[in-house]
């Protein structure tokens, strides 16, 4: 399809356009130039023209002057992907070990269920004290940065200007954009912060406090909800008669496979990589994990006497 200059665009883009329209006759009216028109999903867009390398259609995304919304739970995705992944394979691994040794489902539950909790419960402790271990860091940086500003802006200066022109820019370049944003201090602050030393500028107390406690949750949740998945089997199925620890054994190496893949899949979302190929990195993480967790577990066995375990 062609517009009325020849350019060729393609079936995405008008219905980018016809959305746009859509949310335009929303806006109460004012000039041309006031107007802002509110794109649905402009970030999934956005993210969706930078995956398959559009920059016509990303152009267009962000010409919209729509404000570009973020999602909340994007900033818990690494927490609850490194819980649920933690949480499946060190499960897995215990459940893996019991069953090379050979020994009875009693054991598998006791130590599964035994691990899963403590283990909960250490990784979200250790979630909130190694970030609130962070941010104290980073804001004694901060004021570190702000009082050597304070006592030598220019030699702080010249560290930016050196920074600048290691990065690719002319000296005299350099210099008027520091000096420019030399006036605005805490900005300028929180700009050495990330270029100088590469961190994010410290969030206010009242914010660090709520964002370790939801990660920490976040943490001991997917932990333990992930984590559940390798016991599931031996929950379900262990009074069932006849049923063998072999087979117990087959079905949670199913079922945590593909808990494993979905997780990988899911994370994909955040990433350019596609989800098949984010899926199997993941189950092969943790297959390799519980292979080498299952060969401890029947070398041991074999290595010393488990006949009162069995």
């Amino acid at each position: 399809m062609a517009d009325e200059s020849g350019v060729t665009t393609s079936g995405r883009t008008d219905s980018y356009s016809e959305a746009t329209a859509v949310a335009a006759d929303d806006v109460p009216h004012s000039t041309p130039g006031d107007t802002i028109v509110a794109v649905p999903n402009r970030r999934k867009e956005a993210q969706r023209a930078f995956r398959e390398g559009d920059a016509e259609y990303s152009k267009e995304v962000h010409q919209s002057m729509a404000a570009e919304e973020h999602d909340a739970f994007g900033e818990f995705v690494k927490v609850m992907v490194f819980g649920g992944l933690d949480g499946i394979i060190t499960t897995f691994a215990v459940v893996a070990s019991i069953a090379g040794a050979d020994l009875k489902i009693e054991v598998v539950l006791v130590l599964g269920f035994s691990n899963l909790l403590a283990d909960g419960v250490s990784m979200a402790f250790g979630e909130y004290i190694s970030g609130d271990a962070e941010q104290k860091y980073v804001s004694m940086e901060r004021q570190r940065e702000a009082w050597e500003l304070q006592n030598d802006p220019e030699g702080e200066m010249k560290e930016m200007v050196d920074l600048y022109v290691e990065k690719g820019f002319k000296k005299e370049d350099a210099e008027n954009v520091i000096r420019t944003m030399a006036k605005y201090g805490e900005f300028f602050v929180d700009h050495m912060m990330t270029e100088e030393l590469g961190m994010l500028p410290p969030e206010s107390s009242s914010d660090v406090f709520r964002g370790l406690l939801a990660n920490s949750t976040v943490m001991f949740f997917s932990f333990l909800v992930f984590g559940l998945v390798p016991l599931l089997s031996y929950i379900c199925l262990s009074t069932i008669d006849g049923i063998t620890s072999g087979t117990l054994f087959g079905i949670s190496c199913g079922l945590t496979a593909v808990a494993l893949f979905c997780l990988g899949c899911y994370s994909s979302k955040f990433s350019k990589y596609p989800w098949y190929r984010q899926g199997a990195f993941v189950m092969v993480n943790g297959a390799t994990a519980a292979a080498v967790a299952y060969l401890v577990g029947w070398g041991v066995s074999s290595a010393i006497d488990l006949e009162g375990c069995e």
